[in-house]
């Protein structure tokens, strides 16, 4: 007990270049994701594509990811590059991701309506699919980095912070920067930041836990894993759940351009959403081993519902009062965006614990796909929501009273669906940090199982 109390220091396997290249990469990564989840919707309904057909777009692109990105987990887990099991594909994911996006905004103006949403079906598909090969091996990464729990932490929060920091300079810049250079200039000098920051851990990182030696487990086995996994598919279940209903992001260009009357006023939107999660994700690692991980994140879903309700019936003629309110939600969504990543690796060792399958491939890129899935759908619904309100597309367009009200309900009060659907799947995981380490302790040979099962509660003990 007095060692727990003490709070010993990490002894960090990983180095401080590995862990500051670490959070780059996400930095970068962030720069590209951020340019499509926030902007792609208003870049095409600029070019004259219509709210239902980006909808539609969307979705589609959700049934591709249902393909590739289990496809793409099973050939991780039986690959075997000499260089490591995930650097190679890490290595590999830079190039491609910068190519696509620049591909999506290339998009001739002078094309027929019908050869645009061609166009952008094609290039957001291989889009999608270079995100998946960017994002999967990366944090499936941290597995074989090191097998310490609370550095693993530490390193998906440096994760987060860098991506956080990438995503607000993208939020902040984008708005300034399209409506006087245009998309694809603005384009390309991104997709040039984000290879530039994305590379360092090509080249610094390493892979230290290479003991384990199993043969690639046929898709039977993977099924058999995934079926046993409860916990994956209870937080991931949760996840989908919450954001599917979360289309603030992707309607605040609309918000800021229709009811705020110009595009600059996404600027200060965006960066007051974003900016709490770049001040807490250096504050999560000692906030969740205070409060426990799984207590702090249940505790931002409850914080953001309760103030989306207060914004909603506050309103936004009050400007500053509505910018408080605004800065005071987003704590809640900061908290959840920075945390709903570290359960991943729990689960890991969860399903190891349980199976005998460590099936990191599997795992993350089903990380991958849930994200994908969550702010697709999402995003879809938002412009669906945009349809049904009566949007007109268009740079320029002038909407109607109850299409400006359908926005600011879809902007304000309506992303709490999700958050309250999620919390009856968030009472079912039961998974803590603490079984976590015990587990990771046995399924590193530190302990034998029947130790393990001796700190375990009986929910745990499997044969």
């Amino acid at each position: 007990m007095a060692a727990q109390a003490g709070n010993p220091p990490i002894a960090f396997q990983t180095s401080k270049a590995e862990r500051t290249a670490y959070g780059f990469y996400f930095f970068g990564q962030n720069v590209f994701y951020i340019l499509i989840l926030n902007f792609l919707q208003i870049y095409l309904t600029d070019q004259g594509i219509t709210a239902a057909a980006v909808a539609t777009i969307f979705l589609v692109a959700k049934v591709w990811d249902a393909v590739n990105d289990p496809l793409f987990g099973v050939i991780i887990d039986r690959s075997k590059p000499k260089s490591g099991k995930f650097l190679p594909w890490v290595r590999g994911s830079v190039l491609p991701i910068a190519i696509t996006t620049v591909m999506i905004f290339a998009m001739p103006a002078s094309m027929s309506l019908g050869a645009k949403i061609t166009w952008t079906v094609i290039a957001y598909l291989l889009w999608d699919l270079a995100y998946t090969l960017c994002d999967a091996p990366v944090f499936a990464l941290t597995t074989a980095m090191t097998e310490n729990i609370q550095e693993r932490t530490v390193l998906i929060s440096i994760g987060r912070l860098g991506g956080m920091l990438g995503a607000m300079i993208i939020a902040l810049g984008v708005p300034m920067l399209y409506p006087n250079i245009g998309w694809l200039p603005t384009a390309i000098g991104l997709a040039i930041v984000g290879v530039a920051t994305m590379f360092p851990i090509t080249g610094l990182a390493k892979e230290r836990i290479l003991s384990r030696k199993e043969e690639a487990p046929s898709l039977d086995a993977i099924w058999k894993y995934l079926k046993g996994n409860k916990y994956l598919f209870i937080f991931y279940a949760s996840m989908v759940v919450y954001f599917l209903t979360n289309s603030a992001f992707t309607i605040t260009p609309f918000f800021a351009v229709n009811n705020l009357g110009s595009a600059e006023a996404a600027t200060a939107l965006l960066g007051i959403t974003i900016l709490p999660m770049v001040l807490l994700a250096g504050f999560v690692p000692a906030l969740s081993k205070r409060f426990g991980k799984f207590n702090l994140y249940v505790f931002s879903v409850i914080w953001y519902i309760v103030f989306s309700v207060i914004i909603y019936f506050a309103g936004y003629e009050n400007y500053p009062l509505f910018m408080v309110l605004l800065l005071l939600r987003s704590i809640g969504a900061a908290l959840t965006g920075i945390m709903m990543f570290m359960f991943t690796p729990d689960c890991v060792e969860y399903g190891t614990f349980k199976t005998g399958e460590r099936a990191e491939g599997i795992t993350f890129s089903l990380q991958t796909f849930a994200t994908k899935l969550m702010n697709g759908l999402s995003a879809s619904l938002a412009m669906a929501g945009l349809a049904y309100f009566g949007f007109v597309e268009g740079a320029g367009a002038v909407q109607s009273a109850e299409t400006l009200n359908g926005i600011w309900f879809m902007y304000s009060i309506f992303p709490i669906l999700g958050a309250l659907l999620s919390l009856p799947l968030l009472r079912m995981f039961k998974l803590r940090d603490n079984h976590v380490q015990v587990m990771a302790q046995a399924n590193n040979g530190e302990i034998t199982r029947e130790e393990a099962f001796k700190l375990l509660p009986e929910e745990f003990h499997f044969k």
